[in-house]
């Protein structure tokens, strides 16, 4: 009788019942480990007396003390930076480091990854888990997918707050899946980096769109209730890429064969073909997205938006608008109270949005025309788009239109891609970014053929091409799209579902008004602690203990979400930090800490209060 592997598997159990299941550790002996879990890992003794372990002539831990090995390798980890709150084992050779680091920090997120199922239980088979599985917040990724990893380490806090502990000869075994996890969070990273910068630069026009644009919440209805009505019928996705230009003869055609939808930088180039859109996708709150539909009018369409849209798109001549759910906690406050408008994923590209539109409408076979995502033959957007009219309007002598596309094509970090004939075609980050997030799409919705009509646009992983002829070799689908786009127009009728949906929204939105007024209330009186303790010594310990309630005041209200949109993000914050004198004194250091975090979550809330509509 093994008694750790008899003490480990009754803890894994309990833990993690499903798993248990999953692996059928029920079956059998009980008391041993399961020859079909036997690792090759050879273990030996080392000079300390505990046991070390080794594979393919390599040790994969200390010969001489593997405890003070894992032990120091943690205390590194955990150097990274004060905000380390969580680890990240990538396998764990017999588990001394991961069962260190839950001894040391039993509060902090452990996650375990180890692709091959053997080396994990042949670890439970050898050390005490004890400790490790009375961690509560406990995860294994075993024998998972790297998209799995890269979203428990984003659920766990982040990149910047999760330290990756990673021996490489106890990683040896799954090279080909580390090397690509490797990969998987060096583009999470960036794209985590790009999030933050946009949030940075962005968040106060969201803000300030998203109060001009408040009534459209009562007023308009969601993409969910195209919700799973596609049926049979194929989507037509129009980006705005050079191989555009080879489909917009054929757009009349493809229009009566599918639901043709367009994002707004395709719009143009549409209309100039002589067909309107059946649906536009817009979901940039900047201006200049904006300019790609001003000045236009497309009847028929119906536009698909978001609530931090430029107000002005609003405006714009169609059909009808739709909303999609908000990005952003102010909104998905009214979401609550009007009712769900339907999640479409970003992916940083309107392409992404209208891709996840289709997914949500139901599409089984979704084709692009325009996605290029790279430069065939360098160039960069389509003839006539908006890119290049705005490029001709503002050339002159000194900067004519051929220089504008040449720094379009070489101002940002390029690099070189393969399209879907193998042919090499330049690209950059950016578009490679939006290349993964499509790529992880066709592996998260597998039962979805995804397609582009253009073999020369840079080649997705788990896209096909296919070819126009082909796909006008189809029966044309007047009544199934018919059938589609009538969806929902008897529910937009109803008065009394609007007059009531109005209702619900007023009641939030005074609610809303009286949160944030508290809100700023309680940073005011924060403020003013803080300088009472900074001021008077006889006030400071009142002081700390009287923040401690105003904390717990603010952490409680259910209205802070909607202030951190414009709270400043952990690098602005440390700018600020880095820029004040703080004092010597630990204590007034506090106070001067947390002054200057009441003060911008004070003018957060004052922002929201100035760009809310009056109620009429």
């Amino acid at each position: 009788m093994n008694s750790i592997w008899n003490k480990n598997i009754e803890l894994f159990e309990k833990r993690f019942p499903s798993l248990y299941e999953y692996f059928a550790l029920g079956q059998g002996d009980k008391d041993e480990l399961p020859p079909r879990f036997q690792s090759p890992m050879e273990v030996l003794p080392a000079k300390s007396g505990v046991l070390t372990a080794r594979e393919n002539g390599k040790l994969l831990h200390s010969s001489y003390n593997p405890l003070r090995e894992a032990q120091g390798a943690c205390a590194e980890a955990k150097k990274q930076g004060s905000s380390i709150n969580a680890a990240c084992f990538f396998s764990i050779g017999l588990g001394y480091a991961a069962v260190s680091w839950a001894r040391e920090n039993p509060t902090d997120t452990l996650i375990i990854v180890e692709p091959d199922a053997s080396y994990f239980f042949t670890a439970m088979s050898h050390t005490d888990f004890s400790d490790l599985f009375a961690v509560p917040n406990l995860m294994l990724a075993i024998q998972t997918g790297t998209d799995i990893v890269v979203n428990l380490i984003e659920k766990s806090g982040g990149f910047s707050h999760t330290a990756i502990i990673e021996n490489q000869n106890q990683s040896a075994h799954a090279r080909e899946y580390f090397s690509a996890l490797h990969a998987s969070i060096k583009r999470a990273k960036s794209k985590d980096k790009i999030n933050t910068f946009t949030l940075e630069k962005f968040s106060r026009l969201w803000m300030k769109n998203a109060c001009r644009n408040i009534w459209n919440m009562a007023l308009l209805d969601g993409v969910n209730r195209y919700e799973d009505k596609a049926g049979s019928l194929p989507f037509v996705i129009l980006a705005a890429g050079p191989t555009l230009s080879h489909a917009l003869k054929h757009l009349a055609a493809l229009k009566s064969r599918s639901i043709l939808v367009a994002v707004d930088t395709a719009l143009r180039a549409c209309l100039r073909a002589g067909v309107e859109p059946d649906f536009i996708v817009l979901s940039d709150p900047q201006f200049y997205a904006y300019q790609h539909i001003q000045g236009l009018s497309s009847k028929s369409s119906i536009l698909i938006t978001e609530l931090s849209a430029y107000p002005s798109v609003f405006r714009f001549p169609c059909k009808e608008k739709i909303l999609m759910s908000p990005f952003f906690s102010l909104g998905k406050y009214f979401e609550k109270s009007v009712g769900e408008k339907g999640e479409l994923s970003s992916g940083g590209s309107v392409s992404t949005t209208a891709w996840d539109f289709a997914r949500l409408a139901g599409a089984r076979k979704i084709y692009f025309a325009g996605l290029d995502l790279g430069f065939p033959k360098l160039q960069t957007h389509i003839k006539g788009s908006t890119f290049e009219e705005r490029m001709h309007t503002s050339s002159n002598r000194l900067a004519p239109a051929e220089k504008s596309g040449v720094s379009s094509l070489f101002g940002a970090n390029m690099e070189m891609g393969r399209d879907y004939d193998g042919n090499a075609i330049l690209t950059d980050n950016r578009m490679k970014m939006f290349s993964w997030w499509f790529e992880n799409k066709a592996l998260e919705y597998g039962q979805i053929e995804s397609f582009s009509f253009s073999p020369q646009s840079l080649m997705i992983p788990g896209f096909k091409t296919a070819t126009i002829n082909e796909f006008l070799r189809q029966d044309e689908k007047d009544f199934e799209r018919a059938a589609f786009l009538s969806t929902g127009q008897a529910e937009r009728k109803d008065e009394k579902a609007g007059k009531e949906r109005e209702q619900k929204f007023f009641a939030a939105y005074e609610t809303l008004l009286s949160g944030l007024e508290s809100l700023y209330s309680l940073a005011k009186k924060g403020i003013a602690t803080c300088e009472g303790g900074i001021r008077d010594r006889q006030k400071r310990l009142p002081a700390i203990s009287e923040l401690e309630k105003i904390d717990a005041l603010i952490l409680n209200s259910r209205f802070k979400d909607i202030a951190s949109l414009v709270f400043p993000t952990e690098n602005q914050l440390e700018k600020l930090f880095s820029a004040f004198g703080f004092s010597q004194d630990k204590t007034i250091a506090t106070l001067q800490h947390s002054k200057i975090i009441y003060r911008e979550l004070m003018n957060g809330v004052l922002g929201y209060q100035k760009q809310l509509p009056k109620k009429n």
